[in-house]
């Protein structure tokens, strides 16, 4: 027997944007990708894989190739010395449109001029000089968390 009672409409989803301007997700990406670096020097530096703290910065592919990026350094018992910098922050799109998924592009210079690789004694694995590269990184933003995290690196080669 049909009703007379209308359906009520299904409830929509409401995504408002985490920052207000450009000027502050670029602030925000800014930080979370110092904070990523922080994490990466400390594990690279130490020789360690903590996927627990890895997973405070990164995400999806960008994660998964860490963690094994950093085991094969494990397995090789070598680590780094110095520490990956950047510079030059250039927000590249910021995403209002509803998605958490890829939020934030950013392009930076990163500075790896003073990191080398060491064996367990303490010399270098190469002699290769890195230096600068520009590099476009890619943020997820975590509902949960209420943070960015790294979804994607791709260094381009290029220095800067």
């Amino acid at each position: 027997m049909p009703s007379d009672a209308s359906t009520a409409p299904a409830p929509t989803s409401t995504f408002v944007a985490p920052y207000a301007t450009d000027e502050e997700a670029l602030a925000a990406a800014e930080e979370a990708y110092a904070e990523y670096l922080r994490v990466i020097n400390f594990h690279l530096n130490e020789g360690v894989i903590d996927e627990g703290l890895l997973a405070t910065v990164a995400i999806g592919d960008e994660l998964t190739g860490l963690i094994e990026s950093h085991s094969r350094l494990a397995e090789a018992d070598t680590r780094s010395i110095g520490e990956v910098r950047f510079n030059d922050a250039q927000l590249q799109r910021y995403s209002r449109d509803g998605s958490l998924h890829e939020l934030l592009v950013i392009y930076v210079c990163e500075d790896l001029s003073d990191v080398y690789l060491v064996n367990p004694d303490g010399t270098r694995v190469t002699d290769e000089v890195f230096s600068t590269e520009l590099a476009q990184i890619t943020f997820d933003y975590s509902d949960s968390a209420h943070a960015l995290r790294v979804s994607d690196r791709e260094p381009w080669g290029e220095k800067c």
